[in-house]
């Protein structure tokens, strides 16, 4: 499939201009509420979080700390899976960046790596906090936004990128749901590899569901031992989630110094 230039996207169902770049307008027929919802994605679940954790208490299944401890496990493990899934998404794909149709990696499975990614990590810290109306609070929201959003940026896409994204929807690749039997084609489609687009794209995310399973770990020790009993290991969680932060940071430094440092050269180089 060639390549489309000078277009903007994040999935082969979504779109992501680059910073210097306006945002595209949404398709016409897009409702108000949906491109509204689309804009403010990364801040509309803070209040429904935030929700969660003040008026909902984490759980033991069923009283026992060795299946709280596996449930712990298996929370991390979806939420790492989630992480590997949008580091492939980009790292896969490095070659068209924002620009154009994707369609290597796990794109040959999926439309929407990124978001089910996202989902997965949703899923993940919620097995971790295990209480049963967090479950209901937060993942059928989190489905619903994703669906809309990226039903609208499907239409999007239909119109900008006419043939391309034609050719790869007659591949008939689900949403969300991977089909597995494409696995051999995402694997094959992997390489060359981009790890540093990768990186730098999800240093963030995934420094920060690593900090939010410590925290959460400390919050649940505070709830159901007490401040006193559990203090040692709030100790230990928050100084492990303060290192996190302070790395993200660091990174974010980095990659602004860097990115500023590339423009110099690039300017300097172009004014001689």
């Amino acid at each position: 499939m060639k390549n489309t230039e000078k277009s903007t996207i994040v999935e082969a169902g979504s779109l992501s201009p680059p910073l210097s770049a306006p945002l595209a307008k949404p398709p016409p027929d897009a409702a108000p509420l949906i491109v509204w919802v689309r804009r403010y994605r990364r801040y509309l679940p803070v209040p429904l979080v935030l929700f969660v954790i003040v008026f909902l208490r984490p759980t033991v299944p069923l009283g026992s700390p060795g299946l709280d401890t596996l449930t712990d496990i298996l929370g991390v493990g979806i939420c790492a899976l989630g992480q590997w899934l949008r580091m492939w998404a980009w790292g896969s794909n490095a070659a068209v960046g924002k620009w154009g149709v994707r369609d290597r990696g796990p794109y040959t499975m999926m439309r929407h790596p990124l978001y089910a990614g996202n989902f997965l990590i949703v899923l993940g810290l919620s097995v971790v906090f295990h209480n049963l109306w967090a479950y209901l609070l937060l993942l059928p929201p989190f489905a619903y936004m994703y669906h809309a959003i990226t039903n609208m940026e499907e239409k999007r896409l239909r119109r900008r990128f006419t043939e391309d994204y034609r050719e790869y929807r007659e591949h008939d690749v689900p949403r969300f749901l991977p089909a597995l039997h494409n696995l051999h084609s995402a694997f094959s489609t992997t390489l060359p590899f981009g790890w540093g687009l990768a990186w730098r794209k999800e240093y963030e995310s995934s420094c920060g569901w690593l900090a939010g399973v410590m925290i959460l770990e400390a919050y649940q020790g505070i709830l159901l031992r007490g401040w006193a009993a559990n203090w040692p290991y709030t100790l230990t969680w928050g100084m492990l989630a303060g290192l996190i932060g302070v790395t993200a940071l660091l990174l974010r430094q980095w990659k602004k110094a860097t990115r500023t440092h590339g423009a110099t050269a690039s300017s300097s180089a172009s004014g001689s």
